[in-house]
C-alpha cells in the first residue's frame, strides 16, 4: 500500500507540473497585463505612457526573457511564494486563502445535497423499475445533467430572488446566500449520483447474496443498506470522486453568476485582467485538489473491496 501511494504521488506531482507549465506558456502569449495598468490620460504625451509602460513591465519582471521568467517562476512556487496580485498589490497566498474558506463551504454544500438528493433518488427508482416514479427519476437526472449551471442560476435568481423575495441573488452573509449557489452547483452531481446509484442498486439485487439475505428473513431496509447498497458503493464514489473536476470547473461559472466571492470568481477576473501571479496559484491549487481526489478515490477503493488490496 506504501508503495502504491508513493507511486500515485508522484504521478500527481507530474501532472501538476505539466498542467502549470502549459498554463504558463499559454497565458504569457495571450497578452501583456503591463498594458493594463498604464494611465490613457489624454493629457498625458506618448513618451510619459511608454515611460511608465516600461517601468510596470520592469516591476512585473515581465521585461526578462520567458525561459528566465519559467525558471524564477518554479523557484518561487517552490519556496510557497506565488508574488503580489497584479491587480489587488496583495500577496497571492494571502488574497486565495482569504477566499478559498468561501469555495471550500460552496462545494461542500453542493456536495452534501448531492449526495442527500441523489441517493435516495437512484436508491427509490431501483426499488420501482419502470414505474412512474422511476420514469420521473430518470427525467429529473437527465434534466440534471443536461442544463448548463448558468442559465439555472440565472432562472432561479429570478424566481426566488426577483419574483419571490425569499432568498438573496448574490454575496455572502447568512445561511440563506448558499442556498442558490449550492443548489445549482449540486444538480449534476445529483444526476450523476441518483444514475449511478440506480444502476448499481439493479445490478446488486439482481445477484444471489441479495436473495439469500431475503431468504433468511432479513427486512428490506437492512438488505438494501448493508448488502446492496455497500456493494454498489464503489460506482458511488467512482462517480463521486470523478465529478470533482467538472464541480471544480463549474464553481467558476456559479461563484460569477451568484457574485461569490471564492476563489473560482477570483480566478474569473485574474484572467480577465491577466493577473498571473493568481492564475498561477489557481491552477496548482484546482490541480492538486483535482489528483488528491483521485488518490482518495482509489484508497476507498481498498477500504470498501479489500480485494483492491491485493491486486
Amino acid at each position: 500500500m506504501t508503495a502504491f501511494i508513493v507511486r500515485r504521488l508522484m504521478q500527481a506531482v507530474l501532472v501538476v507540473f505539466a498542467v502549470t507549465t502549459v498554463v504558463f506558456f499559454l497565458i504569457r502569449v495571450s497578452g501583456d497585463p503591463a498594458s493594463l495598468g498604464v494611465s490613457l490620460d489624454e493629457n498625458r504625451t506618448p513618451e510619459e505612457i511608454q515611460e511608465e509602460y516600461q517601468q510596470i513591465r520592469k516591476e512585473m519582471g515581465l521585461d526578462r526573457h520567458l525561459l528566465i521568467q519559467y525558471g524564477l517562476f518554479w523557484k518561487r512556487t517552490l519556496q510557497g511564494d506565488f508574488g503580489y496580485s497584479f491587480r489587488y498589490g496583495i500577496p497571492t497566498v494571502k488574497l486565495i486563502s482569504e477566499r478559498l474558506p468561501n469555495s471550500l463551504r460552496l462545494g461542500l454544500a453542493a456536495l452534501f445535497i448531492g449526495l442527500i438528493l441523489g441517493l435516495p433518488l437512484g436508491i427509490l427508482a431501483a426499488l420501482n423499475r419502470g414505474s412512474i416514479l422511476d420514469n420521473i427519476a430518470t427525467s429529473v437526472a437527465v434534466f440534471g445533467i443536461v442544463v448548463p449551471q448558468f442559465w439555472l442560476g440565472i432562472m432561479l435568481i429570478i424566481l426566488f430572488s426577483v419574483e419571490l423575495g425569499l432568498l438573496p441573488t448574490s454575496g455572502t452573509g447568512s445561511w440563506k446566500h448558499i442556498i442558490l449557489p449550492a443548489f445549482t452547483l449540486s444538480t449534476g452531481l445529483t444526476a450523476t449520483v441518483a444514475r449511478m446509484a440506480r444502476s448499481g442498486m439493479l445490478e446488486a439485487l439482481n445477484q444471489d447474496y441479495i436473495r439469500t439475505a431475503y431468504a433468511k428473513g432479513l427486512s428490506q431496509r437492512i438488505v438494501i443498506l448493508r448488502h446492496a447498497l455497500r456493494n454498489s458503493s464503489i460506482s458511488i464514489i467512482t462517480v463521486v470522486i470523478s465529478s470533482l473536476p467538472h464541480l471544480i470547473g463549474t464553481v467558476v461559472v456559479v461563484e460569477v453568476v451568484f457574485a461569490w466571492p471564492g476563489v473560482g470568481n477570483l480566478m474569473a477576473q485574474a484572467v480577465a485582467n491577466r493577473d498571473y501571479p493568481v492564475v498561477f496559484a489557481d491552477v496548482i491549487l484546482f490541480g492538486t485538489v483535482t489528483v488528491l481526489a483521485f488518490l482518495v478515490m482509489d484508497l476507498l477503493y481498498a477500504v470498501v473491496d479489500p480485494r483492491i488490496r491485493h491486486s
